[in-house]
């Protein structure tokens, strides 16, 4: 088991004081947490659909362990939050390595069971992807890096999981992945999968529910040979379109040998994934489609701001590799239209899209409404979205001061935004009460599930180090992994 923990106040909600005991290791149970530390905005003009301005709610805090690992709520294609008869399921990545996962009683709130799924895995990227079946089942595909998944099951009168026969080391050379389940009870995974760690496609397998795995197949093939992050991250709509985002990196010949252009697309299937498009083609994808010759999110002419001159630099949280960090996860509204966060980690900005018919993708700049609560902020990598039943969407973005440019670096914090349907913002919070030395990261939104729909997403998150990646990737640091309920 990795780590125990109890209803506590995070250091986000009662004074410095208070944090300092959470610093020692929390051995104090100091009640909910209190209200956010700084919030901003109001109703948006020209935006009157969605929930009525309100002020932001006290949200009761949770640490659920002090031996995650330095990636434990990652990764962002990842959902790790569910519910099930009231109460919610979470997971996270221990510094064991092994996917731990936690029963929490939501209204009190109180911890009820803990445990861990499968065996240690390779390293910190191993992390697992939860589900939910319309039956209450709870799926988990538990991650790899660069090997297999192993798919696990809860099933609705059961409190522990169990294996799944056919979803045993299936999938190759893969890590990252993204599990949805529709109302037919089909269950749709996507991921990358890297031979060598190099050459990276995007692959996506299905699973009917009397059924078993599909054999994967290679939708996308990159437009660049070198190790590259896809944020690959699929999502069901309210009729049971599919949508799957994806960072689209391509060489620039004119800016020079090593220049790379960060960009993004979407597909989606309206057949359950047996054939996908784009918008605006009226032919359907011919499978691998070499990433150069898909249409954009951002638009289809190259943006100079997103172009890097000169790709590489040393192994570490600072190398270009972590600038195709590009996007959030996706979520779809009730009117079926696709959002998500397209970051630019040159010019540590992003941006809100939605695609609408008539206007295509449309895109809300996110950087004053974070400055509007910490002035000097830039936005970091791995925004999360979600939706709450009244309609309104919820983002949550890592923000950290304007010196500081490295993943996971001292000082990052989360920032929390609801935006009206029309794209405006009308609240902005800060998450975490400010630590200047200790960084609040790797946000998890719970996901909108149709079949199990929520008022308010809860928030996993990660409070503690990054040990830095690439040679660093099997490591011994611990960190605090914790819930915040809404």
């Amino acid at each position: 088991m990795a780590g125990e923990g109890g209803q506590q106040n995070a250091p986000d909600s009662a004074g410095r004081g208070q944090a300092a005991l959470c610093r020692r290791g929390f051995l104090t149970s100091l009640g909910l947490a209190g209200a956010s530390l700084l919030t901003s905005g109001g109703a948006g003009a020209g935006d009157p659909g969605g929930a009525p301005d309100e002020p932001m709610r006290k949200a009761p805090t949770m640490l659920l362990s002090k031996t995650g690992g330095d990636r434990a709520t990652a990764y962002v294609m990842s959902n790790k939050i569910a519910r099930r008869r009231g109460l919610l399921v979470c997971t996270w990545l221990g510094s064991d390595r092994q996917n731990c996962w936690a029963l929490v009683e939501p209204n009190e709130p109180k911890l009820l069971k803990q445990g861990v799924v499968g065996g240690p895995r390779r390293d910190n990227h191993c992390s697992a992807a939860v589900a939910t079946d319309t039956d209450g089942t709870l799926h988990l595909m538990v991650g790899a890096h660069f090997g297999t998944f192993d798919h696990y099951r809860m099933p609705p009168d059961r409190e522990a999981w169990e294996p799944v026969a056919d979803g045993q080391a299936i999938c190759q050379a893969a890590t990252y992945p993204s599990l949805v389940g529709d109302s037919a009870g089909t269950l749709h995974l996507a991921y990358r999968q890297e031979q060598g760690g190099r050459d990276p496609r995007l692959c996506y397998a299905r699973r009917p529910r009397d059924g078993k795995w599909s054999a994967p197949r290679v939708l996308v093939t990159s437009a660049v040979t070198e190790h590259s992050w896809l944020t690959n991250a699929i999502e069901v709509g309210p009729k049971g379109r599919l949508h799957l985002v994806f960072t689209n990196t391509l060489p620039v010949a004119d800016a020079g040998p090593d220049a790379r252009y960060y960009g993004a697309s979407h597909l989606y299937s309206d057949d359950a994934g047996e054939t996908w498009r784009q918008f605006g083609r009226a032919e359907p994808l011919k499978e691998p489609a070499p990433a150069a010759t898909l249409s954009r999110i951002e638009g289809d002419t190259l943006d100079p701001a997103r172009i890097e001159t000169k790709y590489g630099g040393a192994p570490g949280p600072l190398n270009s590799y972590y600038h195709k960090i590009l996007l959030s996860n996706a979520t779809i509204d009730e009117g079926g239209r696709p959002w998500v966060i397209m970051h630019n980690l040159l010019t540590r900005a992003a941006s809100l899209f939605r695609h609408d018919d008539a206007d295509g993708w449309v895109a809300t700049p996110l950087l004053d409404a974070v400055r509007s609560v910490l002035p000097g902020f830039h936005i970091q990598h791995c925004g999360q979205l979600s939706r709450r039943r009244d309609g309104t969407i919820e983002a949550v973005l890592m923000v950290a001061p304007e010196g500081e440019r490295a993943w996971g670096t001292k000082g990052t914090e989360l920032v929390r935004l609801l935006v009206g349907p029309a794209g405006a913002i009308r609240k902005t919070e800060l998450v975490c009460l400010r630590e200047a030395d200790m960084p609040h990261w790797l946000p998890s939104l719970e996901r909108w599930c149709g079949h199990a729909p929520i008022e308010r997403p809860a928030l996993l998150y990660t409070r503690g180090i990054n040990a830095g990646g690439y040679q660093h990737n099997r490591n011994s640091v611990n960190t605090e992994v914790w819930l915040k309920l809404q």
